[in-house]
């Protein structure tokens, strides 16, 4: 069985060394590593040059930028092997991480293999909660998933192939993996093994993160047009989650215009209020445990996100859902 890691990358000069090199110390070495650079106007294409002209596995592709999705396809449409290994330009996979994700893969029913996220900057409090949600959102989760990220993922190449890879309507990431891995699993098993790590450098920045979440409920949009039957949610996605989605696009509007008109209407947005705090507390316990300080970080966070997760919805119901009623007329 041949092995092949898939990466595409975008401005990545402050990681890239450490990945190669993550990559050319596993345990078990892979067969082929196909790099493609997205368009980067850093020193990144440069510095996988010099990879390339001292190892002979390494294949480097450079294209125009298209987004996460183009490039991890150019990626795996490069390579020759049985397996493909998806991460991303920022993380460092463990040093036994082939050896370990690909184990599934003895049972021909395993269409693809999705391992855990570890945190490499920690001492930022927003990378810490981030890393550690993802942990709790994982803490039950045993053998076979219906849904995982291309960050640790691996998948059988004639599968890519029967699927057609990520799609590329996905311009930034998102939704795309979600998207493949929808479709994976509802013909193949995917399996989930925590102990195959890759770790990652989570954002920092808040801002930054606001943003990235409006993205991802823009994409959600798109994401649930497509796969209707998902909408109840999967392993990853909790079923809470769009009611707080809903409380949050409410509370503004009825906080504004409801209370106002109506008498004794002021409990409805206290309601709405009480209802989004208390359900910030459903990790709050596995939070404590591991630090007491994000535990009660998390709760802005989450409230927060909240609201950038509404926002995104809003405009994925322009972006994707009007333009989806339009052709159907």
């Amino acid at each position: 069985m041949k092995i092949a890691v898939a990466i595409g990358v975008y401005n990545e000069e402050k990681n890239i060394s450490n990945l190669i090199d993550s990559l050319l110390n596993q345990t078990r070495l892979p067969d082929e590593i196909i790099i493609v650079d997205d368009g980067s106007v850093d020193k990144t294409p440069a510095l996988i040059n010099q990879y390339v002209k001292k190892n002979s596995i390494i294949k480097y592709k450079a294209q125009k930028n298209s987004g996460p999705a183009s490039a991890r396809n150019t990626a795996w449409r490069n390579a020759i092997s049985d397996i493909c290994l998806f991460t991303d330009g920022d993380c460092i996979p463990d040093k036994n991480w082939i050896e370990r994700i690909t184990l599934p893969f003895d049972n021909e029913r395993v269409g693809a293999v999705g391992g855990a996220y570890r945190t490499l900057n920690p001492d930022s409090i927003l990378a810490k909660f981030t890393g550690m949600e993802i942990d709790w959102r994982y803490r039950d989760v045993k053998g076979e998933v219906d849904v995982h990220g291309s960050y640790n993922l691996a998948v059988r190449r004639h599968v890519l192939e029967e699927f057609g890879g990520f799609n590329e309507a996905y311009k930034k990431p998102s939704g795309e993996d979600w998207d493949l891995t929808y479709k994976i699993s509802r013909v193949y098993k995917i399996v989930f093994v925590p102990e195959a790590v890759v770790g990652h450098f989570h954002p920092e920045d808040f801002l930054w993160y606001l943003g990235n979440q409006v993205q991802r409920g823009l994409d959600r949009v798109k994401i649930y047009l497509d796969h209707p039957d998902r909408r109840t949610g999967d392993t990853y996605t909790g079923k809470i989650i769009k009611y707080q989605v809903l409380a949050s696009g409410l509370l503004i509007p009825c906080s504004l215009f409801f209370y106002p008109l109506f008498t004794g209407s002021f409990m409805i947005p206290i309601s709405i209020s009480l209802f989004l705090f208390l359900t910030t507390l459903i990790p709050f316990s596995y939070f404590f445990g591991k630090d007491k300080i994000v535990a009660l970080y998390s709760i802005p966070v989450q409230l927060c996100r909240n609201f950038a997760w509404f926002i995104g919805m809003v405009k994925g119901v322009f972006a994707y859902g009007l333009k989806k009623n339009e052709k159907s007329e």
